[in-house]
């Protein structure tokens, strides 16, 4: 059985429409422990807990971006 893959998802590099990213946002990767994921995850939304935490330390930053569209 031949494989067809999803011309809108998988092909590799350039434009990939709907493969959840949202246009205008820029993302870069940062890796964190794990340890420390697993923590933040049994709290709540990791994500959210490292921006609330970034706001907290660096309140300044936050206007400093485009509208709010995470």
């Amino acid at each position: 059985m031949p494989h067809k893959p999803n011309q809108d998802c998988c092909d590799h590099g350039g434009k990939r429409n709907g493969c959840g990213r949202k246009p205008g946002v820029k993302t870069q990767p940062i890796r964190l422990p794990a340890w420390l994921l697993e923590q933040l995850s049994e709290e709540g939304d990791p994500r959210q807990m490292i921006i609330d935490a970034c706001l907290a330390q660096h309140p300044s930053i936050c206007n400093k971006g485009p509208a709010i569209n995470d």
